[in-house]
């Protein structure tokens, strides 16, 4: 194989896991992005970052968002609130980094996907668990985050778009392990972007995602109203009632003094398995499934 043919195999590699955000369908690599079946471009910033943004119509919660984050002083904001956040709950970032990437269970040679990656931190650590075999790709719908994050982490392994987190570029199983930490709670549409979650990730993958939320048993104490005075983000509920009928294993925490939840499932392939034709001993008997489609009304 000519080096050219080889560079052309690698990058087609790279690019194999992205899809179109709104139909998943098939995207075609050129020289200036990547082409969709229905014609609309969407254009490389860099060799390792995609724009799926600019080509549509931002909603109301992407305006605000792409207000806030896309500021020419967000990413000094976002540190400070990083350094604040730490501070406030006595953790050492990169400990609690490495703590809450665990619950991935990742392993050399992993494809991980890392949504709403902020200034990129989560990046070297990732590449840590899964080495030079495994792939990383760090999605962020702010244009001025996700080139920060790329200038901070050159290894050709790592792949970036700029995407809106309800309608991942991403295509049906893919990624061993899915990862989220802040900024769900503004998405707009939490179930939907859960549920992206667990469609680019594949049967007996790991999801891991979490954001603010203050811990149910200590709702109306002043611990609480201090802390969701200072941010009413604390105050969103645990989307527990929102994860996909698929989700198994489910575990909850909640970390950074009670007011943030971390959510871990494995990704399932339908409803859990239940055998509900196993007959029931007694006077009663039946089984599951014959005791709930077998009532008959009216009789005596």
């Amino acid at each position: 194989m000519t080096n050219a043919k080889k560079e052309k195999a690698e990058m087609l590699k790279k690019f194999s896991a992205f899809c179109h955000p709104n139909t998943h369908t098939k995207l075609s690599l050129c020289d200036k992005g990547l082409l969709g079946e229905d014609g609309i471009l969407f254009p490389f910033l860099t060799r390792r970052v995609v724009d799926f943004i600019s080509p549509f119509s931002a909603t109301i919660y992407d305006e605000a968002n792409l207000e806030m984050y896309n500021a020419p002083a967000s990413a000094e904001i976002y540190r400070n609130f990083l350094d604040w956040l730490f501070l406030t709950f006595n953790e050492k970032e990169e400990e609690f980094r490495i703590k809450i990437l665990k619950y991935l269970n990742l392993s050399k040679g992993d494809k991980v996907l890392i949504t709403s990656i902020g200034l990129g931190d989560d990046i070297s650590i990732i590449q840590k668990f899964i080495g030079r075999t495994g792939e990383i790709h760090a999605q962020d719908i702010s244009k001025s985050m996700v080139l920060l994050a790329e200038q901070k982490n050159t290894d050709g392994n790592v792949m970036f778009s700029i995407s809106n987190g309800n309608t991942l570029p991403y295509v049906d199983n893919y990624f061993d392990s899915v990862f989220h930490f802040g900024g769900i709670n503004l998405f707009g549409d939490t179930r939907k972007a859960i549920s992206e979650l667990s469609r680019v990730c594949k049967t007996g993958g790991r999801v891991v995602f979490g954001d603010e939320s203050i811990a149910p048993h200590l709702r109306g104490t002043e611990y609480a109203k201090v802390a969701i005075n200072n941010n009413k983000l604390w105050e969103a509920e645990t989307p527990l009632n929102l994860l996909p009928h698929n989700a198994n294993d489910i575990q909850l925490n909640y970390i950074l003094g009670n007011c943030f939840y971390v959510i871990c499932f494995t990704n399932g392939n339908g409803f859990p398995f239940m055998n509900s034709d196993i007959e029931h001993k007694g006077l009663r008997g039946g089984s599951a499934r014959t005791r709930y489609y077998g009532h008959i009304e009216g009789v005596t």
